[in-house]
């Protein structure tokens, strides 16, 4: 088959390996990488790839994708370019790309007395991977402060969905699309200076519980309602366990951390060792937090 990029060839790049794209360094090639510049193109390439049969699939920050070492056949969009990644202010509504890096939108929205992002402060990745898994914590997940998006389907179209018909509940979504393209958050209105040692103070609570992110580390398990998926881990006598050259952190035991070597049938064994051992103990089957490719 002819490429049918050829009229992207500045945007699309073939045979790319998506290893430096993850936090863990692991993985093979996407058969197309597609890093548009603008909407119009993004919409183009999609529509292209419905057209032949494609498959789409779309990077986040990479802090909780492990790729297979055969790679991924397709396409792999990158939102990383201005028009994605843009943040502005509109009252108290705080508009943005969906390639923003989380943490960046909370330094704007703080900076600009407007709260409501703080306590997500420090988890990884971007404002469209954190919506499309309804990051949160024990004070809130980011759907609640969710006012309206704008979405990439799968046939290249864009389209404005409010906040409720995004459908996210713990830890997830039903959007069904292929990306955020857009934002836009209702946030409340606060003193900067109070916002600001209100982040800090969160910052400092998270750093407790995980570690620093050194290279090639991810969390492992989403936490069920109610538990701990670290503490599940723990009990079951499994903090420190490796795989090859995968192992659980042994301070951060939810944390997986890849040395030289390491590849994702290995992070997949670890993983599945994991949880069925914290099935036998506790009964609790725990979920992935890792999208695997």
């Amino acid at each position: 088959m002819a490429n049918p990029f050829s009229d992207f060839q500045s945007v699309v790049r073939e045979n790319q390996s998506l290893a430096p794209f993850t936090w863990l360094q692991i993985g093979g090639p996407t058969r197309y990488l597609v890093e548009p510049n603008e909407i119009d193109e993004l919409a183009a390439i999609t529509a292209i790839c419905l057209q032949h049969g494609i498959p789409v699939r779309v990077l986040g920050g990479g802090s909780n994708l492990l790729v297979r070492e055969s790679g991924v056949a397709g396409a792999t969009l990158s939102l990383n370019s201005p028009v994605f990644t843009g943040i502005r202010r509109e009252g108290d509504r705080v508009i943005c790309g969906g390639g923003v890096k989380l943490s960046h939108l909370i330094t704007y929205a703080v900076g600009q007395g407007l709260g409501g992002l703080e306590h997500l402060v420090a988890i990884p990745g971007t404002v469209g991977g954190a919506i499309r898994g309804n990051a949160g914590t024990e004070d809130g997940a980011i759907g609640q402060v969710v006012h309206s998006a704008r979405i990439l389907t799968k046939d290249g179209s864009i389209t404005d969905a409010r906040g409720e018909e995004l459908a996210l509940t713990h830890r997830a979504s039903g959007m069904d699309g292929l990306a955020l393209v857009e934002v836009t958050f209702a946030l409340t209105p606060g003193d900067p200076a109070a916002l600001t040692k209100r982040e800090q103070t969160f910052w400092i609570l998270k750093r407790r519980k995980q570690p620093s992110f050194p290279e090639r580390t991810a969390l492992a398990f989403i936490d069920p309602v109610g538990n701990q998926a670290a503490d599940l881990v723990q009990q079951a006598g499994l903090s420190g366990v490796s795989e090859g050259a995968v192992r659980m952190s042994s301070t951060y035991p939810n944390f997986i951390i890849a040395s030289t070597g390491a590849t994702s049938s290995q992070v997949l064994a670890l993983l599945e060792r994991v949880r069925t051992g914290v099935q036998d103990r506790s009964g609790v089957q725990l979920q992935f937090h890792l999208q695997i490719w």
